[in-house]
């Protein structure tokens, strides 16, 4: 996970920037297949999900520019909060992998990069 390279979702949209460096991001929802049909009459699932992040998530969203692995993360942020590279480590690939289910994140490829 470290040699991944990483950018934002490109669907996903900031919502809401506030000034403690907060962030609110709305990401498109998919319905479920079986909601196709009479069922999506009935039940309306949201367009949208939103991901709320605090001042140290939304440093770490914002690095994820699709230029630079990882492991230039963990170290950026470990130097930024005084923390051990192993410490940072943890802290950034943990959040990094919440974000990527959240669908905030994608995974840079070759021909995108």
């Amino acid at each position: 996970m470290l040699q991944a390279v990483l950018l934002p979702n490109r669907a996903a949209r900031v919502v809401r920037e506030d000034p403690d460096g907060s962030l609110t991001l709305a990401v498109p929802t998919r319905k479920p297949s079986v909601l196709r049909g009479l069922g999506a009459w009935l039940v309306r699932p949201p367009r949208e999900r939103l991901t709320l992040l605090d001042s140290l998530g939304a440093s770490v969203w914002k690095a994820c520019d699709g230029r630079r692995p990882v492991e230039a993360l963990v170290m950026e942020f470990a130097r930024r909060h005084r923390l051990s590279f192993h410490e940072s480590r943890v802290s950034v690939t943990g959040y990094v992998s919440s974000l990527l289910r959240r669908g905030v994140l994608a995974v840079a490829v070759e021909a995108d990069r």
